[in-house]
């Protein structure tokens, strides 16, 4: 038993035994894992979403389908000044896809938004401070390469209030986690 152990020292360190083998694979793929996850896991912190936990991936616009959720960095545009008030530095937002290209977008007299048949939410007048919000005017199809993005809170802060996103603005696609 001595010897076993004994020749064992001697053997040169590159070569590791099966339980050392395992340890230092568990290791690598925790660092790899360290190293990658980061980047790939997006926490959202606003109440408009149903789940807080998302998993990123690349966006195949050619696939996007009602339900999918993306990431898109809200562009300047004809509401400037009340989209920056509302946002802090980061203008990434994460909102589901309520209204894809060729689909009927419609808004009645109340407010109510529907894709098809579909209710999509109610724009609101006023925000919680009282502030009038911007309500986006709109009844037709959707144009190719454009999307109705929403959230699930009647809160939300999406398209009833600063319009379509093309689909050259979405960043990544967000996997539902929790």
């Amino acid at each position: 038993m001595a010897m076993n152990s004994l020749s064992n020292n001697n053997r040169p360190f590159w070569r590791l035994s099966k339980k050392e083998q395992r340890i230092t694979l568990v290791l690598l793929a925790g660092l790899l894992a360290g190293l990658i996850l980061p980047q790939r896991i997006i926490v959202a912190t606003s109440d408009s979403l149903d789940h807080r936990i998302f998993f990123k991936v690349p966006v195949d616009t050619t696939r996007i389908k009602h339900g999918d959720y993306l990431l898109f960095e809200l562009q300047r545009g004809e509401h400037t000044s009340f989209i920056h008030k509302g946002l802090k530095e980061n203008k990434i937002l994460i909102k589901e896809v309520g209204c894809t290209p060729g689909d009927l977008l419609t808004r009645d007299v109340n407010g109510v938004f529907f894709c098809g048949q579909t209710r999509l939410g109610k724009a609101l007048i006023e925000d919680s401070k009282g502030n009038i919000l911007p309500v986006f005017d709109f009844t037709c199809p959707v144009p190719k390469g454009s999307y109705f993005m929403v959230g699930s809170n009647p809160r939300s802060f999406d398209s009833r209030y600063f319009g379509l996103i093309h689909d050259d603005e979405f960043l990544s696609k967000a996997l539902p986690i929790w």
